[in-house]
């Protein structure tokens, strides 16, 4: 399988070319290979002449709940087929919570030493990043030798050189932790400390872009390209707000469109708010223009127009999807998300005269406040737009992160999660579709997303029992309490706060109604 994949890519680098760095991915191939930064790190390190190979979580051991520990197995990287544990160096990049079921997997299959503290000389040195480090990566902390935050596009360059500089494995451990943005991971036994800010990447290394185009992923055969970074807006439960990383970073239309190869018939639009971007009609007509696809990351319901519709009808696209977040015009206006009623019924109105196939409209329940009659209120938006054009509601349900202003808040609970996706789908009498995410699984992400270190072990012993839902929550409920560090924007506000100004709900592994 791996050679029939590598067949299939256009844009592979390195295939005779030695390297002392894997990037493996904790997840499968179709997914890694979806990762725009997985994709940008590993073109801008053969760029800088580090070089560095890449490998995936079997595609096996990607199921939640699996018997384990499976067969140890040699997993190779696709530009050498060489082992995984043979290389000096692994890089592991995260985006959320429930990865770590494949971190673990993906370390302890392949013969790794799963926990920091048992490595030895002659073992790889793990590093991570990602996504996750904006948030709460301390789950990666026991699994980590060196962990890096934020914007790794100029940090993961310098950091392997100091690795690749300093042959005793401790010193260049060390070397590597000792730069801005990094530190050790739990390689002493309870031995971690407080959190980096993340890093910001240099103008120059914008904008992040893929390098390998395959059929084998999700977004099959696609170019991603980012037209800007971070966003400008305030909603109160995201991770990529506007504090958390210096807000939004605009590129001129001429950089992503120049970036385009000639054999990419697809492009992809990447970033935590394309539609804010004062140039993306433009943009999308001249890639449609030339004959491509366009898909876009996400879309607000209040910056559709006709002429945007038009062009991303004539791109192929059947289905247009927004999102709503909040139930409620009154959840929304709590989470400081800004789309109204009003916004949702319009995008509606244009998506029925452009001759979509269906609208889909993200919804997110179970945030602090919110209530049956907010329930009901959907629904009755719901039903009216149903009669406007066909209509698809996916649900999550509400996980608090770290580094937001909610972080803390309580997890609804799965019952009541359950409960109110009922209640909702009696409402809507078959005439809306529904496709809800599984509470189950959110409240594990909360567990997670919660926790410190300790959660990192308690993953450990679920993964081991299996990884079912009953496993988490016996691991969780043997876990010792939270030990939270404090970290760079919200986290680091309260800290500061006296008196009644420093209260808020207590949040860490708590659990109502569950």
């Amino acid at each position: 399988m791996l050679r029939v994949r590598r067949d299939r890519e256009v844009g592979t680098l390195g295939m005779n070319r030695p390297s002392e760095v894997a990037l493996a991915y904790p997840s499968p191939y179709r997914a890694g290979m979806s990762s725009l930064g997985f994709q940008t790190l590993y073109r801008i390190l053969h760029e800088q002449g580090i070089g560095a190979h890449r490998a995936f979580l079997p595609d096996a051991w990607e199921p939640m709940a699996l018997p384990w520990p499976q067969p140890r197995r040699q997993i190779l990287t696709y530009e050498a087929e060489r082992p995984l544990s043979s290389y000096r160096v692994i890089g592991l990049s995260m985006a959320y919570e429930l990865e770590i079921t494949g971190v673990i997997r993906l370390l302890e299959g392949a013969g790794i030493p799963l926990l920091a503290a048992d490595r030895r000389e002659h073992d790889p040195i793990v590093i991570a990043g990602g996504p996750l480090t904006f948030s709460n990566p301390s789950i990666l902390l026991p699994f980590v030798d060196v962990l890096l935050s934020g914007e790794c596009e100029e940090l993961l360059p310098v950091t392997l050189d100091a690795i690749l500089a300093i042959p005793g494995r401790r010193a260049a451990i060390d070397a590597a932790a000792a730069r801005d943005h990094a530190i050790t991971g739990e390689i002493e036994p309870g031995l971690w400390h407080e959190l980096p800010e993340p890093a910001k990447a240099p103008l120059e290394r914008l904008p992040a872009r893929s390098v390998i185009i395959t059929p084998d992923t999700e977004l099959a055969d696609m170019f991603l390209v980012e037209p800007e970074r971070g966003c400008s807006r305030k909603c109160s439960f995201c991770v990529m707000r506007v504090s958390t990383n210096g807000g939004m970073r605009l590129l001129p239309m001429a950089t992503p469109l120049g970036l385009v190869p000639d054999h990419a018939r697809k492009v992809g639009l990447v970033g935590a708010a394309v539609t804010d971007h004062p140039e993306l009609e433009d943009l999308v007509a001249a890639l449609v223009d030339s004959g491509r696809a366009v898909s876009i990351s996400s879309l607000r319901a209040d910056r559709l127009t006709p002429r945007f519709l038009h062009d991303m009808q004539r791109s192929g696209h059947r289905t247009i999807t927004v999102a709503s977040d909040g139930i409620s015009e009154r959840m929304r206006l709590i989470l400081e998300r800004k789309i109204k009623e009003e916004h949702l019924v319009r995008a509606a109105n244009l998506i029925h005269e452009h001759g979509f196939h269906r609208m889909k409209i993200y919804e997110m329940m179970g945030a602090p406040g919110e209530t049956d009659a907010d329930a009901d209120e959907l629904v009755r938006l719901a039903l009216e737009i149903a009669k406007i054009q066909r209509l698809v509601l996916t649900f999550s349900t509400f996980v608090a992160k770290r580094n937001t202003p909610l972080d803390g808040q309580p997890f609804m609970g799965v019952k009541p999660a359950e409960e109110r996706l009922r209640r909702i789908r009696d409402g809507l009498r078959g005439k809306v579709e529904m496709r809800p995410q599984s509470p189950k699984w959110a409240q594990i992400e909360y567990f997670l997303a919660q926790g410190g270190p300790e959660a990192g072990h308690a993953a450990i012993r679920a993964v081991h029992a299996g990884a079912r839902y009953a496993d988490w929550l016996r691991a969780f409920a043997e876990a010792p309490a939270s030990r939270r560090p404090l970290k760079f924007g919200d986290e680091a506000a309260w800290a500061r706060r006296k008196g009644k100004a420093a209260e808020r709900r207590p949040g860490a592994l708590t659990v109502l109604g569950g």
